[in-house]
């Protein structure tokens, strides 16, 4: 079954969570089945405003006490945030395990439950600085799920007041083993590595679905128990550089004094004969001067500093350093192929978009082409009925009309229009009459069609 833990995109509507919407919005929420909505398991619902107040009161007492000028007293923080375009006043995740097709049974829809419940009972553990205040299991929707929200709240700050909502600053500060440069998806991979547990505790295997760098989820799972073992030989070798670095000496106090030598100089005085004094003074050699002692442990410092870095190569020239260094490379490259494939595919919806109102446009041009040969085909045909003195007489001059168009272009449009409608007369004749008699009207046709190209071989119409 596939697990699935991500940011709600659109904006909460915690009324749609807590099933209190008026009749108007139910109407819109047609997917909702609210027959069921009774076993819906609402386990947290506290006002947003209240843990506004309880978690951020102090902080801005003593913020607003430091401020000199009224102007930048903050009265309400709520509203301070909630007017604020660079800050969302809570964070909604969507938890979710399996999809449509996994529950056909209750039995499944009651592990799933059990399974958010028993997560969402750790939650607040784990995440310190996330403070939930709406927290709610669907069970009338296709696929039971959980609407999760909270408050993530940072501290330490210097600017401002000293504790803020902040979600990727209160997530590093409660973990500090989270990747800097992407918290978010380091901290959600932690989450959903833990619902996977829960699902394999039960005996079921997590489905990877969606865009990953990996296709096969065999390789995927493969390249990811690879990692795991090279991240433990990593700590390992970390550990030892760690024993090395406290290997070394800490008392490393020396005594160092600059070397100085009297140096003969002119001076500014004169002798009896009007030549420049000479004095000596002291100048520096660019030398320090130290004791034995503290030079035989720069001595033992350098030999050790030789030794700590033979060791260090070492250790970085091992198998597990190249492989890991191989698989970053392996790494950069699938993203690399899958961010071009983002683009190819981009640039393809774009030209099936093209092509598709190109089709939709010659589908109408050809469209009002075909009315406009009806149109015209009608037109003929009366103007030849207004114009003769009987139907017989108007049908055979017709006939000649359509019989010179055939013969420019036997596939024309007026000609297809000319067939139908003598199929159609076809069908009719069928139904009024036995076969004998369609035999004759047959019989009369093909001697009229013989008596019209007659005609017009008299008349020389054939060229």
């Amino acid at each position: 079954m596939s697990v699935s833990l991500k940011k709600a995109t659109k904006k909460t509507n915690i009324r749609h969570n807590n099933r209190t919407m008026n009749e108007k919005e139910k109407e819109k929420n047609s997917h909702i089945d609210y027959s069921r909505s009774h076993e819906n398991k609402y386990l947290v619902q506290k006002d947003l405003k209240e843990i506004y107040r309880d978690e951020f009161s102090q902080a801005l007492k003593n913020y607003n006490e430091k401020q000199k000028r009224a102007d930048r007293k903050i009265d309400d923080y709520y509203k301070h945030i909630q007017s604020s375009k660079k800050t969302a006043l809570q964070q909604e995740m969507i938890v979710q395990i399996g999809d449509k097709d996994d529950f056909s049974s209750k039995e499944k829809k009651d592990m799933a439950n059990e399974i958010l419940q028993e997560w969402f009972l750790g939650f607040e553990k784990r995440n310190p600085n996330l403070k939930i205040y709406n927290a709610v299991i669907h069970n009338d929707e296709a696929t039971p799920h959980m609407h999760l929200n909270f408050v993530p709240v940072a501290t330490g700050y210097k600017r401002g007041l000293e504790k803020q909502v902040a979600f990727d600053k209160a997530i590093t500060q409660q973990d500090e083993t989270l990747n800097k440069e992407r918290p978010f998806d380091d901290w959600r991979e932690k989450e959903v590595r833990l619902l996977e547990k829960m699902l394999l505790e039960r005996g079921i295997e997590r489905k990877f679905v969606g865009t990953n760098e990996y296709q096969d989820v065999t390789e995927f799972k493969k390249k990811m128990r690879e990692l795991e073992l090279i991240e433990k030989d990593l700590k390992a070798k970390k550990d030892e550089l760690l024993k090395l670095n406290e290997e070394l000496p800490v008392d490393l106090k020396i005594v160092a004094k600059k070397e100085f030598k009297k140096v003969e100089v002119k001076s500014k005085e004169k002798n009896m004969f009007g030549m420049a004094k000479t004095e000596f003074v002291r100048k520096e050699t660019g030398n320090v001067v130290i004791s034995v002692d503290d030079y035989k442990k720069l001595l033992r410092l350098s030999k050790r500093n030789e030794e700590m870095k033979n060791k260090v190569k070492k250790i970085l020239s091992t198998d597990f350093a190249k492989e890991n260094r191989k698989l970053q490379t392996d790494n950069a490259v699938l993203f690399a192929d899958l961010k071009s494939k983002a683009i190819e595919n981009i640039r393809l919806k774009e030209d099936n978009l093209t092509l598709k109102n190109e089709n939709r446009l010659l589908t109408s041009k050809m469209a009002s082409i075909r009315l406009g040969i009806n149109l015209a085909y009608k037109t003929i045909k009366d103007f030849f009925k207004s114009h003769t003195d009987s139907i017989m007489a108007s049908r055979e001059l017709f006939n000649n009309f359509i019989y010179m168009v055939k013969g420019n272009d036997p596939k024309n449009e007026f000609v297809k229009i000319y067939q139908q409608e003598q199929d159609e007369e076809k069908k009719k004749a069928s139904s009024m009459f036995s076969m004998k008699g369609v035999k004759q009207i047959d019989s009369q046709q093909r001697d009229m069609q013989q008596s019209v190209k007659k005609k017009n071989r008299d008349r020389g119409m054939d060229r």
